[in-house]
Parts: structure tokens; C-alpha cells; sequence
């Protein structure tokens, strides 16, 4: 069974904002291409931007990548679909930290999603006892020829490929 964590974190970046194993026919599909994916906390400074090409290869790695990030730190999530919503609810452990997570991911087609995330830590971690994101995902064409699948662009010009932070084949 194929599964993605997706926590405040690189892989929030990745492509969501809960955390929590979910399994892979719980979410639609991505377009295979150039997808860019801004996200907002009301804490920071300002959005985040990154562009990833992705392709399904590159989608099911990071489901994979995903379920191994969860073992152990997250609950089994409660997921609900109803068309083209997913509603995720999750409880992960980080440290002493309890991390409650009610996220609503609305898809159009495979070509775009907006998530609206809202986490509640008990206790409280240093000056945050409660967190909300906003991410919306949009694809906006082929990948161009100077990015492989997996390539991330993020924000401030730094570039990685997941595939080979798993330890896989560019």
C-alpha cells in the first residue's frame, strides 16, 4: 500500500500540510509536469514558493517516502473523501509534543489543489501552541529541459531532487 506523510516540513514543500500516513488511492492524481506550490503561515514572514516536476515515478517515491517518515511517530490518520475533498485528520508525536491536525485538500481535476491545514500542539512548542497553513497547488505545464523529475526549485533559488534524496536514480 503506497502512503505520503505530509508534515509542516520539506515534505509540507512536497506537497501538502498534515501530518499523517495516507494512502496513495486516498488522493487524485497529479498531473504529470511542472507544478508550482505556494504556502502560507500566518507566522511567517511571508509565502513560500517552489516549483517541482514531477511524474508518476516521482508521486509514488514520495508516498513511499512518506510511510517510512510516519512509522512511529503518527497515529493511523482518519481520511474521508467525498468527491474531489479529502478531509484528513491526524495526531503525530514530536518529542513530548502532540500534534492534532484537521486538514481539508479540495482537487480541480489534476490540476490543481488548495489544502487549509490547522494544528494544534500540546503542549505547546517554543512561542507556538497552534499552527494554520495554506497551500495551493497548481500545475502549470510541461517540465521545462533543464528539470528532471523530482527537481525542486524552492523560493530562494536552492535546487534538490527528491529522487535523489531517496537515494534513487535521477
Amino acid at each position: 500500500m503506497k502512503s505520503i506523510v505530509i508534515c509542516p516540513t520539506v515534505l509540507a514543500l512536497l506537497g501538502a500540510a498534515t501530518c499523517g500516513a495516507v494512502r496513495a488511492q486516498d488522493l487524485p492524481p497529479r498531473k504529470p509536469g511542472l507544478w508550482q506550490i505556494d504556502m502560507a503561515m500566518p507566522a511567517a514572514p511571508g509565502p513560500q514558493q517552489m516549483r517541482m516536476c514531477i511524474d508518476s515515478d516521482t508521486d509514488a517515491e514520495m508516498y513511499k517516502m512518506g510511510m517510512n517518515s510516519a512509522r512511529g511517530t503518527c497515529d493511523k490518520p482518519i481520511v474521508k473523501r467525498n468527491g474531489s475533498t479529502v478531509t484528513i485528520d491526524s495526531v503525530c508525536k514530536m518529542g513530548e509534543t502532540r500534534m492534532t491536525t484537521h486538514a481539508v485538500t479540495r482537487f480541480t481535476a489534476d490540476t490543481a489543489y488548495r489544502t487549509e491545514a490547522d494544528t494544534r500542539m500540546e503542549p505547546p512548542m517554543p512561542g507556538r501552541g497552534e499552527m494554520k497553513i495554506t497551500q495551493d497547488g497548481k500545475w502549470v505545464g510541461p517540465c521545462p529541459a533543464d528539470m528532471t523529475p523530482g527537481d525542486v526549485t524552492m523560493g530562494n533559488g536552492a535546487k534538490m531532487n527528491v529522487k535523489q534524496m531517496l537515494g534513487g536514480k535521477q
